[in-house]
C-alpha cells in the first residue's frame, strides 16, 4: 500500500449518523454530510464559511421580499417555494426577540412609573377597591402587587411586561386568525392560510419596529423622530392592506372593508391582551 492510499480517508458505506446505506454525499435518511476529510482545523473553517455563506443567502432572501413585497412570503409558502426562505415560526422568533432585545438594550433608562421619590406602598396602595362581584378575593392581590410595583418605581413590572407580550402574542395571533377565518369563510379557506399571513406581517412589525428602534437611537431630536413615528405607521397601515389584498385577491373596496373591521377588532383584542398581560406581569412580581 502506498503512502498515498494510507493517508486518503475511505468513503463509508455507511452513515455515522443514523447507519442507514449510502448513496451519495448526503444520507438520504438524516440528511447529514458524508465526512470523509481529516479533521483539521482548515477543513472546520471551511464548513464555517459555508454555512454562513448558505445561511446569509437565505435569511437577505427572505428579509429583503418581507420588508418590500406585503404578501409575498405567505404566497410563496402555499405555492410550495419554501427551501429558499426561512420558515415562518423561525422568523417569526427571530425578528420577535431581535426586537425585544434592542429595546432593552438601547432604552436610555430603564422603565419605571412615575410615582413619588420615598413613597410608602402602603399607603400608596392603601386605596384601591373593587365594587364588582366577588372582588373580595382580588383586592387583597391587587394591592401586594401595587405595593410591589411602587417599592421598585415600577422598574421589575416593565421588565416583567416586555417578557410576558412576547408569550401573550402566542395566544392572541390564533385568535385573530380565527376572526379572519370568519371574514373570508366563502371561498372556503384553510385556517392555516390566514395564521402564516399574519405570522409574516407581525414579523415585519418587529423587523421595522428593530430599524425605527435602531434609528431613534442615534437621533435625539424629537422632529426627525416624529416624522420617522408618522411614515413608519403610514407604511405599515399600507403594508398590511396590500397584504391582505395580495394573498386573498379580493377587489380594493372588499379588502378595505374587511381591512377596518379586522383593525377595529385588533385594537380592541389587543387592548384586552396588553391589560391582561400587566395584570398577569403584577401578580406574578
Amino acid at each position: 500500500m502506498s503512502v498515498a492510499d494510507q493517508h486518503s480517508p475511505s468513503v463509508p458505506e455507511h452513515c455515522a449518523n443514523c447507519g442507514a446505506a449510502l448513496s451519495g454525499p448526503y444520507c438520504s435518511a438524516c440528511g447529514q454530510r458524508v465526512d470523509t476529510q481529516a479533521h483539521s482545523l482548515g477543513h472546520f473553517l471551511g464548513e464555517a464559511t459555508e454555512v454562513l455563506i448558505h445561511a446569509d443567502s437565505r435569511v437577505w432572501g427572505t428579509l429583503l421580499p418581507l420588508l418590500r413585497r406585503p404578501g409575498f412570503l405567505t404566497c410563496e409558502y402555499f405555492a410550495g417555494r419554501r427551501a429558499r426562505y426561512l420558515q415562518p415560526f423561525r422568523l417569526y422568533l427571530i425578528l420577535s426577540v431581535l426586537f425585544f432585545l434592542l429595546t432593552a438594550l438601547l432604552s436610555r433608562e430603564p422603565a419605571s412609573l412615575a410615582v413619588k421619590p420615598h413613597a410608602d406602598p402602603k399607603q400608596s396602595c392603601a386605596d384601591i377597591s373593587f365594587n364588582l362581584p366577588g372582588s373580595s378575593w382580588l383586592v387583597p392581590r391587587v394591592r401586594a402587587a401595587c405595593e410591589r410595583v411602587v417599592a421598585d418605581n415600577g422598574r421589575e413590572f416593565g421588565a416583567r411586561i416586555t417578557h410576558n407580550l412576547g408569550r401573550a402574542l402566542f395566544v392572541f395571533l390564533p385568535l385573530m386568525a380565527a376572526l379572519m377565518k370568519l371574514l373570508y369563510w366563502r371561498p372556503r379557506r384553510y385556517y392555516l392560510e390566514h395564521l402564516l399571513l399574519l405570522i409574516h406581517n407581525h414579523a415585519f412589525v418587529f423587523l421595522l419596529l428593530s430599524i425605527f428602534t435602531l434609528t431613534t437611537h442615534w437621533v435625539s431630536s424629537s422632529g426627525p423622530q416624529t416624522l420617522l413615528g408618522l411614515g413608519m405607521i403610514a407604511y405599515v397601515t399600507r403594508y398590511l392592506y396590500r397584504s391582505m389584498k395580495a394573498v386573498y385577491g379580493q377587489s380594493g373596496f372588499m379588502t378595505l372593508m374587511k381591512f377596518s373591521v379586522l383593525g377595529m377588532a385588533y385594537v380592541i383584542c389587543g387592548a384586552f391582551m396588553l391589560l391582561a398581560t400587566m395584570f398577569v406581569s403584577a401578580a406574578t412580581l
